[in-house]
């Protein structure tokens, strides 16, 4: 009679969840139906800021209720109308959703990117918090790759943006949980107790009633277990076990924590009720179908029945430890279980061998490819952002530049269309005053009218004229009353004074050239650029200067790239040559040599010590260019016997000509 009770109480109970659980469904199902419903009215409404909101938090929806196709559809419209009303925060956000979407999916490679793009705007938002969310959903599919060094870099950098800000104890617990995790799989121990003893303070802090987290003390006694620590581990194993319901309120945990302790048992060959537990564990894992926990507690099995040397179950669960590594994919677990087979089945040791060395290589090839890829992944997203950055950088200076022009043509117009009112309403008054004069005087205004606007305009120009000469002639004077000082902070000034200028000549120099489609793209007559060149400099020098090339080749043909670099690295060494070599002859040579592109360029000047000479803004640049084009650079010289430049560029490498 009481157990008929009791089964009355228990369907009571269970029908009554079973109806509160189902009116929880329906009211979610309508809920995600009327946003379903108002999709088709949502894309009509006008593409405002509110309406993006809407259309994000209808996606986010989508992901909740597992609809693929239509969080897709929605995540990818959201993207596009954020990058282009340039809402930077709604876009990291539907970043971060299309991040978790593809994490859920097990597609570790594109997760990754769309959580890294998530995170570097975050960053650039300086909206900490959420960049340390990120950070940390990064750093769990890193750990689940076996990328655990990355793991722990991205955790670190979490915990960083985490420290010292409110309401994040709740993430600093999951951050130290990961980093013992990570750091016990790369088998250092003692840090992963020392960062799970860490979670276990930020826990209590989130818990304070609660007296032990059974997940945190077991996962530490799973560290003194690897440890080899056993007395430790059972000791741990035993707080779980022993806390009041486990079994009732978390069954399958409890199985894995039983299963756990008595495989530690049995390593240290203490076989008391050992068998008994682990087969407890097998029977509850099997009542709930736990197809992963099966695998594990047949193979702790088979261990057991070797170390009794019951060789026939060994076999039956080392199998069975197989076959449900299979079902799940677990290939941690089936490697386990090929290396236990090899040992154990003498007929087919052979072939699980095989199995075993294949699956081993296949999985580290795998680990490697999807390391590499977020390795490519975080470089192309740095170096564009990096690119943006100086384009950003060079619109900002354009901007600057077209409108501080703006502003000054502006003011000379008000000043002179001010000053020139001023001078007319000053003659009418006077021509007003006099218009009972004659016809012939008011000829005669006129022309004095006239004589005045052309004298005015001339003292203008001469304003201007000698105003902008005297400010020239002023540098003049203390560029020279410089000079006079020999001593070494004079030159210094000078020297950086020069640089200075040089530098914001390179500076309009390159924004010019960026302004110029044609000089970016192709350079006409290449020869002759170079030939005048030298002839200008041997004009404005005196020194000599000769030019030879294969006239067999089309240099007009030569790669745009490479032509305007190798100009340029040509030019700055005739500068070089012409400032500092003190030389009477300078040699440039172009010639085809091993299927390199050669360039020499020699002097017979001065020449200087390569050790002591400190690589100044001109062969900076040379080597930079150099770099753009692949080409390598060797320049030779010693003091008394000139300086000789030599460029190769190699062919195999670059399209060096145009087809």
């Amino acid at each position: 009679m009481q157990k008929i009770c009791t089964l009355l109480i228990i369907t009571t109970l269970l029908f009554s969840c079973k109806n509160e659980k189902e009116k929880i469904e329906t009211t979610v199902n309508v809920k995600y139906e009327q946003k379903n419903s108002d999709t088709t009215n949502l894309l009509q409404h006008k593409k405002d800021s509110l309406y993006r909101k809407r259309l994000h938090s209808l996606a986010y929806t989508y992901l909740t209720q597992n609809d693929s196709l239509k969080f897709r559809k929605t995540n990818k419209k959201v993207i596009e109308l954020s990058k282009k009303q340039y809402d930077s925060t709604l876009l990291s956000n539907a970043y971060w959703d299309l991040g978790y979407f593809f994490e859920k999916a097990v597609k570790i490679d594109s997760s990754y990117f769309y959580y890294l793009q998530a995170q570097k705007i975050f960053n650039l938002q300086g909206n900490a918090i959420k960049e340390g969310k990120v950070l940390q959903s990064i750093a769990f599919i890193q750990s689940n790759a076996k990328d655990y060094r990355g793991s722990e870099i991205s955790t670190i950098k979490a915990i960083e943006l985490f420290d010292n800000k409110k309401d994040t104890d709740i993430d600093l617990y999951r951050s130290y949980n990961n980093l013992g995790s990570v750091t016990n799989a790369l088998k250092e121990h003692d840090r992963a107790l020392k960062y799970y003893n860490k979670a276990q303070e930020y826990y209590k802090k989130l818990k304070p009633k609660s007296k032990i987290n059974t997940a945190l003390v077991n996962n530490i006694a799973n560290v003194y277990r690897d440890k080899e620590d056993y007395n430790s581990a059972i000791k741990n194993y035993k707080k779980v076990l022993a806390v009041d319901s486990l079994y009732e309120k978390k069954t399958l945990f409890y199985a894995k924590v039983l299963d756990n302790y008595a495989y530690t048992k049995l390593k240290l060959k203490d076989t008391a009720n050992v068998e008994q537990q682990l087969l407890q564990s097998l029977k509850i894992r099997d009542s709930l179908n736990d197809i992963s926990g099966l695998a594990v507690s047949h193979f702790n099995l088979a261990e057991f029945y070797i170390l009794k040397k019951d060789t026939s179950k060994a076999l039956d669960n080392a199998k069975k430890a197989e076959e449900y590594s299979l079902k799940t994919k677990n290939n941690k677990r089936l490697l386990q279980a090929y290396d236990l087979l090899t040992s154990i089945d003498p007929i087919n040791a052979s072939s699980y061998a095989h199995k075993y060395i294949v699956l081993n290589d296949s999985l580290i090839a795998e680990e490697r490819l999807l390391q590499d890829k977020f390795t490519r992944i975080k470089y192309e997203t740095d170096e564009v952002l990096e690119e943006k950055e100086v384009l950003e950088e060079q619109k900002q200076l354009l901007i600057y530049f077209v409108i501080g022009a703006l502003l000054l043509a502006f003011a000379v117009f008000v000043i002179g269309s001010q000053y020139i009112k001023n001078q007319k309403l000053r003659f009418e008054q006077e021509q007003q005053e006099t218009n009972l004069e004659t016809f012939n005087l008011m000829l005669d205004q006129k022309g004095k009218l006239a004589k005045a606007k052309q004298e005015e305009q001339i003292r203008i120009s001469q304003e201007l004229h000698d105003g902008v000469l005297g400010s020239l002639t002023g540098i003049g004077l203390i560029l020279k009353a410089t000079n006079k000082r020999a001593d070494q902070e004079a030159i210094d000034e000078r020297l950086d004074l020069i640089k200075q200028l040089q530098e914001t000549a390179e500076e309009i120099r390159t924004i010019s050239h960026t302004l110029s489609a044609a000089s970016s793209k192709k350079m006409q007559n290449f020869t002759n650029s170079i030939i005048e060149l030298l002839h200008n400099t041997g004009k404005a020098s005196n020194i000599k200067t000769s030019f030879t090339f294969d006239n067999k080749i089309d240099w007009d043909h030569l790669n745009a790239e490479i032509k305007i670099n190798l100009y340029r690295m040509i030019q700055e060494g005739v500068q070089n040559c012409v400032k500092y070599s003190k030389a009477e002859n300078i040699l440039l040579d172009l010639s085809m040599k091993n299927s390199n592109l050669s360039v020499i360029l020699s002097d017979d000047g001065v020449g200087f010590n390569l050790q002591k000479k400190k690589r100044g803004i001109g062969l900076k640049n040379i080597f930079s260019r150099a770099n753009k084009i692949n080409a390598k650079v060797n320049i030779d010289s010693t003091l008394g016997n000139g300086t000789k430049i030599h460029i190769s560029i190699p062919l195999d490498k670059k399209d060096t000509f145009n087809t």
